[in-house]
């Protein structure tokens, strides 16, 4: 317990955060057009198992780059009507359009709107990339949909590179919400920026909350939160952070509970690393313990640490000092990586074809 605690508040990926005991779960967050072959880099795929999340991360990811990169370039090769019915009978009408931003990026965009044979589901996909003559490249997308069951999604997702001081960074961004016609609702949100010179930062934050009227067993929460991030200088210095929390309503009030813990580290690996552990009752009952280790280099780690109740520890044990200096995934996998963003072309090489 004086140590970080483990993930008892982990929060998975998109509709798992429902009970499957829900008649009507969220409708997954995917396009009605099915993209195949999607190449991954190996980088991902061989990340360690503790890093599962961000290796699904990657995955998504590239599954987003295939998908809007096999829109733009259906859009090329065919010349299709802006009305059409589907072989299931769904009717779709798409638009198409260049336009020039106020910043002088060109942005070519495909857009289409669908709705079922049945009238049952609406929904709406848009595509587009962009760039401009001076490094800038950027693909990305919004989808939303709705169903007659009260069901309403929208997800957006956009990864771009460019040139800071002859220097290149990559970005790359998500942001998914889903809720149903119970009143259960989610979302997911991510950012990620690399740079050529080392430097890397990613954050995420991931909610999710059931009608505060559901029967529950105990330990069992109605509302969930989880965010964590990470920064690396690109010297051997980082920082990170996890804050993880729940809410559960017990009639005439809430309880509440969590786990957090940070750590920051220089390139000389001197830091501090520190946690709290927290329970609050529906009447204000409150407890807490907090947890704290000092590093600096001495072979020495200065352990302290209290909580509400009591308890007290302040020692130093001899021991090797760890952090993570660099991204285990770092800028030359995003690059890799980004193979359909690598490909979106000037406006200038477009011209002259």
């Amino acid at each position: 317990m004086k140590e970080r605690s483990a993930d008892f508040l982990s929060i998975p990926f998109e509709s798992k955060l429902l009970d499957t005991n829900h008649s009507s779960p969220i409708p997954p967050l995917q396009s009605l057009v099915e993209v195949e072959g999607v190449e991954v880099s190996e980088s991902i795929l061989e990340m360690p198992s503790k890093n599962e999340e961000e290796r699904e991360l990657g995955v998504q990811f590239s599954a987003y780059a295939a998908e809007a990169a096999h829109a733009l370039e259906k859009d090329k090769v065919d010349e299709l009507s802006s009305y059409g019915v589907t072989a299931d009978g769904s009717r779709c009408w798409r638009e198409t359009g260049i336009e020039q931003r106020p910043d002088g990026v060109i942005c070519r965009w495909t857009m289409t709107r669908g709705v079922s044979a049945d009238q049952e589901v609406e929904w709406q996909e848009k595509f587009w990339e962009a760039a401009d003559d001076f490094g800038y490249k950027e693909l990305g997308s919004e989808k939303s949909g709705r169903d007659a069951t009260g069901n309403v999604w929208r997800e957006f997702w956009r990864e771009s590179m460019r040139q800071e001081s002859g220097l290149l960074h990559l970005e790359k961004t998500a942001d998914k919400w889903g809720k149903n016609g119970q009143g259960d609702e989610w979302q997911e949100k991510w950012w990620e920026h690399y740079g050529a010179s080392g430097q890397a930062e990613k954050w995420a934050h991931k909610w999710c909350s059931i009608d505060p009227t559901t029967n529950l067993e105990a330990g069992h929460a109605h509302v969930w939160h989880e965010r964590w991030g990470e920064k690396y200088d690109g010297h051997g210095g980082s920082t990170k952070y996890t804050d993880k929390w729940a809410e559960r309503c017990e009639g005439d009030g809430w309880a509440k509970w969590g786990d957090k813990w940070d750590e920051n580290f220089d390139l000389n690996g001197h830091g501090v690393k520190q946690g709290e552990a927290w329970w609050e009752g529906k009447h204000g009952e409150r407890w807490n313990r907090t947890w704290g280790e000092r590093h600096n280099g001495s072979g020495w780690v200065h352990k302290y640490g209290k909580s509400s109740c009591g308890e007290h520890w302040d020692t130093h044990t001899q021991q090797d000092t760890w952090y993570e200096r660099f991204p285990h995934y770092g800028f030359y996998h995003c690059f890799e990586n980004s193979v359909q963003l690598r490909e979106v072309q000037k406006p200038s090489e477009i011209d002259e074809q």
